[in-house]
């Protein structure tokens, strides 16, 4: 997706998605990051010295595939640990 497109997707679902039950799981947040999942660190560390939106542009305007990620918080371990599951497919995660 596109930053416009992933943006537009994340509006269309943040209500039914934030507070849903996915992987056992409640979602928290969402987030738009890269969906190739090797470029997360790159994307990352862009974020942390440019800002969220700029890293964003650039990786859209580099023609970098964007995608919109679930975010939930797994406190089985001494140090909570974030896990991010993918939501392009919302529609058939409420499904199943």
């Amino acid at each position: 997706m596109t930053y416009k497109e992933a943006l537009s997707y994340l509006e269309r679902i943040k209500d039914t998605a934030i507070g849903a039950p996915v992987k056992g799981r409640l979602i928290e947040s969402l987030f738009i990051g890269p969906t190739d999942w090797k470029q997360m660190t790159d994307f990352m560390n862009l974020r942390i010295q440019k800002g969220e939106e700029t890293a964003l542009i650039e990786f859209d305007s580099a023609g970098k595939s964007l995608s919109v990620y679930g975010v939930s918080v797994n406190n089985e371990f001494d140090v909570p640990r974030w896990d991010m599951t993918i939501m392009d497919n919302w529609a058939l995660i409420i499904s199943n």
